[in-house]
């Protein structure tokens, strides 16, 4: 196109209507081209005032100012700068009214067309979505024919990068009568192109098996993997290039790298991959030299190298090690969390003989930095104090990696943010002479309160549930009438209400509030009120003596969050007080019940007060959907013998561990250990723990028990058990108790609509009369597949499908005993 403008200004100057020897002047240099003075500039083709001035002012071109002609400079620059603003398709300058050294310029421009609209045919939901903030087409704007052939690019590499080689994209042109032009892109997908072999050349050391299994995305269509074709993708493909070099590097072999690769088709849907390596030979470490470090010593910063001298020579463990890494025990960490900031370590590898290396690490330094303004964006409901208590990144102190990192993890707890909005930390903005950087958090709100409406069918009938937490409330503001959009929102404290009936026989009703900062300090506070009552009904499908069972609760908490061992460890102490008010509901016949709900509850008046001391260590990286760190947490609970009060002493410690795997899998195994003694030696006559089935089987119906939730088995089937007088079985519980499980998972959506993660498992438990009865090895197994949900508003959903490979004593006729798979649904945290 520029060939043909600048073609188009030769013709026009040569071409004019006199020779151009005779419009030489006085303005002429001796032995050169004429210089002529621009008297008048105009503008043809544009239709607009407006376009014609911006026209000359893009051409850098005046009235007034010198130009040579014909083989001028500045002629030519004109026209290319006209041409670069992309608003047109072609472009000439011709002179006329030429008096003496004076000359009129003609700019002759061709508009390019302007976009009314575009439209993408054959892509649907997501992908349009994707694809449109990726296209470089914006309606009201020229459109080029660079941008028609860069867009059909775009959509050709976005579906090739799903594994759709052979996507065809066609364009419509529609010229409206305004001028105007409206594309439609007519897509192809084709189908996705799998990969039928991989095979290597070069390599001796590791068989092509080992180099496939380095390999992340990219790998071979087995019949095996029936629920996942393995499909090209070509930015999977180049990193899972670089992966096959570092399998090489990892094992000391420094100098290997790719010769050669080819992807060709084997048929009409699958290809074949041909990667030819060099391997080179392997080395080992024979010296580390540190220099320019002053603040750490060689021995420190080789601890942390992940190389040892005299070890195979590992340059992916050492380059991870330098910048970053996912513990975050790399040197560069260990200089940002004391405030060097620029800190950078440059490594030098030297080949010192056949098979040894020399690894030489320049550190510099640099200067301290401290933390600055610290800004809060984002937060529409929540304040910003409720956002800055949980900041460890302080104004004035020293920069820390590692202090922004265990900030995210804060907000991350609060569950108030989207992970989006928090996953790339905070921006920074780093004025270099004061050696100050500013943080900007950016956060996003999230639905972080939950309604739940559920129901369940059992010995009562349907029980109906109404269940409504509020994890972000304002107790400050609830006497401020303007505050109620539509509630008091935003200091970060907890209420929770629910409600349980089915009609007259059966009503709960609870309450919990918690201040997690009490008087500006970590330390939560809170409480719960809760009472329960039953009256004569229909119960269990026979009639029932006339009687009231009543269940009255009420705790007390407070927590502290320590500094010591650090800053993850948090104690608490909490008193809770229970009546057990049974009159004559539960005839009692010996050492037999009839109504295995209040087996533990003796006739008339209990009631019992305990005092509970807990420590816990919490390093988990999202409550609600853990992928990394770790919860243990040890607790002692003790009802002293007054008179009049039961008593027991309670101890559990419960862990869960996570570990991620890539970015969207994670591995997490907990246990659960309990147990449950007398103080006085007397028994205990009820605090028990009844393990299975789901918090959806519970609702809140267990008196004198501790539940325990386990996928793939109904409730309290596993643990002792007391026969009724009518001959069936009811759970007792269990005073010891064992659990294990580990769990598999993948987070398949993180939108703010929705959450979904599904997960394989495993679990065993187990539960136990007493010591003389305890076998930790005689456990109840399970495993089976299932998903989490959250959803706004809902709040959190957990289906599972499990497989029993024990057999267990039903409890009832629908209960088989026998090996089974178990569907199971819970609402809420398991």
């Amino acid at each position: 196109m520029r060939s043909t403008c600048v073609f188009a200004l030769l013709i026009s100057l040569l071409g004019g209507a006199s020779p151009l020897h005779a419009q030489v002047s006085g303005g002429m240099a001796s032995g050169g081209p004429p210089t002529y003075m621009i008297k008048n500039i105009r503008v043809d083709g544009a239709e607009k005032q407006r376009t014609r001035q911006f026209v000359i002012q893009s051409s850098g071109l005046s009235t007034g100012e010198t130009v040579t002609l014909p083989s001028g400079s500045k002629i030519a620059d004109a026209i290319r700068a006209i041409y670069e603003t992309g608003l047109f398709s072609d472009v000439a300058i011709h002179r006329e009214n030429q008096q003496g050294n004076k000359v009129s310029l003609v700019i002759e421009v061709t508009p390019e067309p302007t976009l009314a609209n575009y439209s993408l045919e054959g892509i649907k939901g997501r992908h349009e979505d994707d694809l449109k903030e990726k296209i470089p087409l914006t309606t009201g704007r020229p459109v080029r024919p660079a941008d028609v052939a860069r867009t059909r690019q775009v959509i050709k590499d976005f579906y090739g990068d799903k594994g759709h080689l052979r996507t065809k994209v066609k364009v419509k042109r529609t010229e409206q009568s305004d001028g105007n032009v409206a594309l439609t892109f007519n897509v192809d997908r084709n189908k996705e192109v799998e990969v039928e072999r991989i095979r290597f050349a070069g390599n001796e050391t590791f068989d092509d098996g080992k180099l496939r299994g380095a390999m992340e995305e990219t790998r071979e269509n087995r019949w095996w993997r029936f629920w996942k074709g393995e499909k090209f993708k070509k930015d999977a493909y180049e990193k899972d290039l670089e992966k096959v070099v570092d399998h090489y590097r990892q094992h000391g072999y420094y100098n290997a790298r790719i010769v050669s690769d080819s992807v060709y088709y084997v048929s009409d849907e699958g290809i074949g991959v041909d990667v030819t390596v060099k391997e080179g030979d392997q080395y080992y470490v024979r010296n580390i030299s540190w220099k320019g470090n002053t603040v750490f010593p060689d021995k420190k910063l080789t601890a942390r190298l992940g190389i040892e001298e005299g070890e195979v020579f590992d340059a992916v463990a050492m380059n991870k090690n330098i910048l970053a890494n996912k513990k975050g025990t790399d040197v560069r960490g260990l200089y940002m969390n004391r405030g060097y900031m620029r800190a950078q370590v440059e490594p030098s590898v030297r080949v010192v003989a056949d098979d040894s290396v020399d690894v030489a690490l320049d550190v510099r330094e640099g200067e301290i930095y401290e933390f600055g303004e610290i800004t809060i964006a984002g937060n529409t409901k929540t304040n910003d104090y409720v956002i800055r208590r949980e900041l460890y990144t302080v104004p004035g102190e020293r920069f820390s990696r590692s202090s922004i990192q265990e900030s995210i993890r804060r907000l991350s707890q609060l569950s108030y943010f989207s992970k989006q909005s928090l996953k790339g930390g905070p921006e920074i903005d780093v004025d270099e002479q004061k050696k100050v950087a500013d943080l900007t958090y950016s956060v996003e709100e999230t639905g972080s309160d939950e309604l739940s409406l559920s129901g369940t069918f059992g010995q009562f009938g349907i029980v109906l549930q109404l269940g409504l937490k509020f994890k972000n409330f304002s107790a400050q503001n609830f006497f401020n009438a303007d505050a109620w959009q539509p509630l008091p929102t935003g200091d970060g404290q907890k209420l929770s209400i629910n409600v349980r009936t089915n009609g007259r026989f059966y009503q709960n009703y609870s309450l919990s509030f918690t201040e997690p900062w009490f008087r500006g300090r970590p330390t939560p506070i809170g409480g719960s009120l809760s009472y329960s009552r039953y009256t004569r009904s229909f119960f269990g499908g026979r009639s029932v003596q006339d009687g009231l069972f009543q269940n009255f609760s009420s705790s007390f908490f407070v927590r502290q969050r320590l500094d010591w061992p650090d800053d993850k460890f948090e104690t608490g102490t909490q008193v809770e007080y229970q009546l057990y008010d049974n009159q004559g509901f539960i005839a009692e016949s010996g050492s037999r019940r009839n109504v295995g709900l209040f087996a533990n509850i003796p006739v008339g008046q209990s009631q019992s007060i305990s005092l509970r001391q807990s420590l816990t260590r919490n390093s988990i990286s999202n409550p609600r959907f853990p992928r990394s760190g770790s919860k243990v947490l040890l607790s002692a609970e003790v009802a002293p013998p007054l008179g009049g009060f039961e008593q027991y002493h309670k101890w559990k410690l419960e862990t869960d561990w996570n570990v991620p795997l890539g970015d969207n899998f994670s591995f997490g195994v907990g246990t659960n250990f309990g147990y449950i003694g007398t103080l006085t030696g007397d028994p205990v006559r009820f605090e028990r723990f009844e393990v299975g089935g789901t918090a959806f089987d519970y609702q809140g119906l267990n008196f004198g028990t501790d539940p325990v939730y386990m996928r793939g088995y109904p409730r309290g089937v596993i643990g002792p058990k007391v026969r009724t007088d009518r001959g069936g079985l009811e759970p007792a519980g269990g005073r010891i108790l064992n659990k294990y499980t580990a769990e598999l998972r993948w987070m398949a959506s993180e939108s703010r609509q929705l959450q979904a993660r599904p997960y394989l498992f495993l679990d065993a438990a187990g539960a136990w009369g007493g010591i003389d009865t305890y076998n930790p090895a005689n456990l109840y197994r399970s495993a089976g597949i299932g998903v989490q949900l959250f959803l706004p508003i809902v709040g959190q959903l957990d289906f599972n499908y499990g497989y029993n490979f024990d057999r267990f004593v039903p409890l009832n006729d629908g209960q088989s005993g026998v090996p089974s798979w178990t569907f199971q649904f819970s609402l809420g945290g398991q």
